[in-house]
């Protein structure tokens, strides 16, 4: 067997890891990832997702993978949070207060995540409360954003189409000394995250932490938000349902998320 090229596996979760029923066919994982531990090679699950959804999709497996969760805000080593780049309460109820006045559609469907719980309004419509209390497991309902509790607050999330985001970001920005810019996360969802925030960047930390190189990692991903980590490596892989951008950003392509891509593409190295 040669050497494997690479200390880092790094994965986006939605389009990329799970099928479209966000599931991922876990014996054979099981078997990558001894596979992985053998040659001392670290998994990195990185996704908008918050850190509590990422630990129920990998339940049974925590103590093995890492988290670069919430778009790169937080990072999760050994089921700990080891760092989180965060808004203060102040600059979350501004925006709140942007959302409530000049989009109050929106606000119904806002969440705020934070390192303990995300929260949501108790007036989120039923049609939205399954699918967002899926991806964000530990969400407390309250009355009022304004009697938020005290937490480490990571990302605001709309689901809402794309077009307000940029628009809350530039109010926000105007008033606001702590800075925010806005991403896509598929399902029609806004990710309001704190400046400077993304996948690359969180990712580049979680490899510091690891002692290992952007350059010594596979990444695969799907989509905008992916492009960041898919540029570090030359061993970057966009699915074959990724958009264009992605392919552009990617040295490779693998076969989709519902073609268990990732692990075709894995399982050629290790088997080599």
């Amino acid at each position: 067997m040669t050497k494997i090229p690479f200390k880092a596996v790094v994965v986006d979760m939605d389009g990329t890891f799970v099928d479209k029923n966000n599931q991922f066919n876990r014996t054979e994982f099981k078997e990558i990832l001894a596979q992985l531990q053998a040659n001392g090679i670290h998994f990195i699950a990185a996704s908008g997702r918050p850190a509590a959804r990422l630990a129920d999709d990998f339940k049974g497996f925590n103590d093995h993978v890492d988290f670069v969760a919430d778009n790169g805000a937080v990072l999760v080593r050994d089921q700990k949070v080891i760092q989180a780049t965060a808004y203060s309460k102040e600059a979350v109820l501004k925006m709140t207060k942007i959302i409530q006045d000049d989009f109050p559609k929106a606000l119904p469907v806002t969440l705020i995540s934070g390192v303990k719980h995300t929260y949501c309004l108790k007036s989120i419509p039923e049609d939205k409360k399954k699918m967002m209390f899926f991806f964000y497991p530990n969400t407390v309902e309250i009355d009022d954003f304004a009697n938020l509790p005290d937490d480490t607050y990571t990302k605001v999330t709309i689901s809402y189409p794309y077009y307000i985001g940029k628009d809350i970001a530039r109010e926000y920005n105007q008033i606001c000394d702590e800075k925010t810019e806005f991403k896509t996360s598929g399902f029609e969802n806004i990710d309001l995250v704190p400046a400077g925030v993304n996948k690359g960047i969180g990712l580049k930390k979680m490899l510091k932490y690891l002692q290992v190189k952007p350059n010594e990692i596979i990444a695969f991903g799907d989509s905008g938000n992916d492009i960041e980590m898919l540029e570090m490596t030359d061993m970057s892989y966009c699915m074959a349902n990724g958009t264009d951008d992605a392919k552009k950003a990617a040295k490779f392509e693998a076969p989709s998320n519902t073609d268990d891509g990732v692990f075709k593409v894995l399982k050629k190295y290790l088997q080599e």
